[in-house]
């Protein structure tokens, strides 16, 4: 691996434990909690855990299409839209189904860091939000945006 790829994979393992241990100290009652979302959307804890859980998939799928040569995200793509979208239709999951489908989702994303060839690194696409990264700014993108949720809820919930 790469000098590179082993920072980044570095900081995304940081990251990852990080995220768990604050999603793991949320207790029951608190997942209830009303919290701000990144649309005003008005979220729950839980809805927050959600909206990660489907986003490292999400994001993966933008770099995979990106090295296959494909198109990451339509034009017309809204972000809320999916945003709202995901979170609803995780709506019945659990907290431990939701941690679950992450721990998951987290490991295919280190399969793919592990997979890309250094040259793909620059690779670049439109990501979701609109701006234009290289593969490394995505992989980048997917750590940094759970952190910041995590984080966001750690200061709501008082953790």
């Amino acid at each position: 691996m790469s000098d590179r790829k082993a920072k980044l994979r570095e900081t995304m393992e940081a990251d990852h434990a990080a995220c768990l241990t604050i999603f793991r100290r949320v207790a029951p009652e608190q997942w209830v909690q009303p919290v701000p979302s990144d649309d005003g959307a008005e979220w729950k804890a839980r809805d927050v855990l959600a909206h990660v859980a489907v986003s490292e998939a999400g994001q993966l799928g933008q770099i995979t299409r990106l090295l296959e040569g494909g198109v990451t995200v339509p034009d017309d793509f809204d972000l809320n839209r999916f945003n709202r979208r995901a979170v609803q239709k995780y709506a019945a999951a659990s907290e431990a189904d939701l941690l679950s489908m992450l721990e998951r989702d987290y490991a295919k994303v280190l399969s793919a860091l592990e997979a890309v060839p250094e040259a793909g690194l620059d690779k670049t696409g439109r990501h979701a939000r609109g701006d234009t990264l290289t593969v490394a700014q995505f992989f980048h993108r997917i750590t940094e945006h759970r952190r910041q949720h995590a984080e966001q809820l750690a200061r709501v919930l008082g953790l």
